[in-house]
């Protein structure tokens, strides 16, 4: 099979998240039995084209001055175009800002299934900021695709209310294996993992809420990932008179992901939204808590031991932080063991697996839908 994926972000590019880990962990495995090119944005060091692990990927659009987004405005504008001139049995696209989904669906030949894989949906985040209607793309672009993969149940019914006629598969994210392999000892101090943004990653209430932690019970607080909003969150450390209290740390490699996780006591998920949570997963692997707000899809997602707290309730959020700072290491080291083996249903093999069979599904279900054995 001949398989042409549409992916906005790059594992290579610094501002990068967790869907470029998805699409590689995923065809690392298919393209022992599968032709895959994946095409993505062009970003600062960049080349044309490259081979990793058996995967083509080939890079559309270009820098427009100093334009921050004009990587991914060319990038959008270059995929009609890409999808009738790349050779491919299957289209596959990730959502991808400002709007989740985008117009390549009229474009694409019609001869040929296409697969969207709902790894962002937040456009009414960009609507927020930018004071345009993106949402409007998100409600009604979902119209324009058949066949979705999507990573919680939560998201497969935010999906079915839109577009009732959806075929909607739920497949997970996968962890690294190496994680399970962490000491299930907590470290000391908090942890937090992923892009340093306050809005949609929820940071403000963070800090918010670690500052309403009495001092006596206090341990240091770790902001660790991409620096995507660095000048903002430094601004609310020093308000809420934390500098002494927090270490901003930057990016990180899969090794020292390890390392941090290790030297902790729990982990911090504050996020407003998510469409997964991959830093929940992997805390669990590594027999980490995490403190989640109770709502999906991160409720979802992580261990039963793992604390829910009422959606964005700040005094609630401290609170449960100061009972994981309070209780005993042992009783601690007990509940990372459960949240171990709850994480062990992440798991790569088994999510590469699903996705190809889904992916045949859908060129099976088309092939009938146009008279075709």
């Amino acid at each position: 099979m001949k398989i042409l994926h549409l992916d906005p972000d790059d594992i290579d590019n610094p501002l990068s998240g967790g869907g470029p880990v998805r699409t590689l962990e995923i065809y690392r495995r298919l393209a022992k039995r599968h032709e895959i090119t994946v095409l993505t944005p062009t970003f600062p060091g960049s080349t044309p084209e490259l081979y990793r692990d058996g995967i083509r990927y080939v890079r559309l659009g270009r820098k427009i001055r100093n334009h921050g987004s004009s990587h991914h405005i060319t990038f959008l504008a270059a995929l009609p175009a890409a999808v009738r001139n790349f050779e491919y049995d299957l289209l596959v696209e990730d959502f991808m800002p400002p709007c989740s989904a985008t117009w390549t669906p009229l474009f694409r030949r019609k001869d040929k299934p296409m697969v969207a894989s709902v790894q962002w949906f937040s456009a009414r985040d960009y609507t927020k900021k930018l004071k345009l209607p993106f949402h409007w793309g998100e409600e009604y672009g979902v119209r324009l695709y058949d066949n979705f993969v999507v990573m919680t149940q939560a998201m497969r019914e935010r999906i079915e209310r839109r577009h009732r006629g959806a075929r909607c598969h739920v497949i997970g994210n996968g962890v690294d294996g190496t994680l399970f392999n962490v000491t299930s000892r907590p470290g000391q101090g908090i942890l937090y993992l992923g892009r340093l943004e306050v809005g949609t990653k929820g940071l403000d209430l963070l800090l918010s809420a670690y500052a309403k932690i009495p001092l006596s019970d206090r341990q240091p607080l770790t902001l660790a990932g991409t620096l995507q909003e660095e000048a903002e969150v430094r601004r609310l450390v020093q308000d809420h008179g934390l500098t002494d209290w927090v270490r901003i740390t930057g990016p990180f490699d899969a090794t020292r992901r390890s390392e941090l996780l290790a030297s902790c006591r729990f982990v911090v998920m504050p996020s407003r939204t998510e469409t997964f949570g991959m830093t929940i997963a992997e805390a669990n692997a590594a027999a980490r808590q995490v403190v989640v707000w109770d709502q999906a899809p991160m409720n979802e997602v992580a261990s039963p031991g793992s604390p829910r707290v009422k959606p964005f309730d700040v005094g609630a959020y401290a609170l449960a932080m100061r009972e994981l700072l309070c209780m005993p290491l042992d009783a601690l080291a007990g509940l990372g063991e459960a949240s171990r083996e709850h994480a062990r249903r992440w798991d790569w093999n088994a999510v590469a697996a699903s996705q190809e069979a889904f992916y045949y599904d859908a060129m099976e279900s088309h092939g009938r839908r146009n008279g075709r054995s």
